[in-house]
């Protein structure tokens, strides 16, 4: 997982760098990952990993938080910068921390509050000192960035319930990102351009939506299986430390002091959690190998 968040870095560099509108990016995205994951589907056993097991209508509101998700992350990181989109959405983990054990039933975890601190410190650090002259700090971005926290933080315990119901996480990540696509595809009716409109556009998009929405995602929600919803939320903080140093190597953005204290921050909360946070057996026992 720890891996997994720090490669998250690129997708708000890659937003930041696409001359799209927030709207056909989170389309995109989506409907790019629910094709690659059918792909991947029809490779590893057939049409019948996609089975929804009758949990169409949980997967369908699943997918609507996930297209709202990005629809409000890659506005943040449109009207503001990849710092600001940073801070308001890892935010997030606060969230799981607080909420996962009263939805999911997990205990609450000292590990997880403990590295929250370090973490939390860490991020703001990174955000708000990282990029020199980054972003248009408006009330609309920070808006947009905490909405977009918020809507991971239901994503995740959502997921985390469905995969305890024994769901394919390959079926899962399909139906979520699908429904997700359908939800954003009426805000494309507002955007000035639907479609990249440079090949390295066109790349950045594809790697966005079959590698981290379609691959990724998968890769995700088998590794959630394993461990709790606080444990995957304080993880997450590894993301904005890789986004502000990929940002200074592909886009020119330079880094401050304060952003290598966060980074050591927020890797310091990390390292905590992959030390000294168990699995989550009892999850990984209920939940069991998922059918085809």
């Amino acid at each position: 997982m720890a891996a997994l968040a720090a490669s998250w870095g690129l997708i708000s560099v890659l937003a930041a760098a696409v001359e799209l509108d927030a709207a056909p990016l989170a389309f995109l995205r989506l409907a790019l990952g629910a094709a690659t994951v059918a792909a991947l589907a029809v490779a590893l056993g057939g049409w019948s990993r996609l089975r929804p097991h009758g949990r169409l209508p949980a997967l369908a509101l699943l997918g609507a938080v996930h297209g709202v998700h990005w629809l409000l992350f890659f506005e943040a990181v449109k009207l503001g910068s990849v710092a600001l989109a940073s801070i308001t959405f890892y935010t997030a983990p606060v969230w799981l921390a607080v909420v996962a054990p009263l939805v999911l039933r997990e205990r609450l975890s000292r590990v997880a509050l403990l590295a929250l601190v370090p973490g939390a410190i860490g991020v703001a650090l990174v955000a708000l000192t990282g990029v020199e002259g980054g972003g248009r700090f408006s009330l609309v971005a920070v808006l947009t960035g905490l909405g977009s926290a918020a809507t991971y933080a239901v994503f995740v315990i959502g997921s985390k319930r469905l995969l305890r119901l024994r769901l394919d996480p390959i079926s899962l990540t399909f139906w979520d990102t699908l429904f997700g696509a359908a939800v954003v595809a009426p805000a494309l009716l507002a955007a000035d351009r639907v479609l990249p409109g440079s090949v390295g556009d066109w790349a950045s998009v594809l790697a966005l939506g079959a590698v981290f929405s379609g691959i990724a995602t998968v890769v995700y929600a088998v590794v959630l299986r394993r461990i709790t919803a606080q444990t995957a939320g304080i993880l997450t903080f590894l993301e904005p430390v890789s986004a502000v140093v990929l940002a200074a190597l592909l886009l020119g953005q330079s880094m401050g002091v304060g952003a290598v204290l966060g980074g050591a921050l927020v890797l310091l909360a990390g390292l905590v959690v992959i030390a000294f946070e168990p699995d989550d057996a009892g999850a990984a026992s209920h939940v069991g190998s998922a059918s085809p």
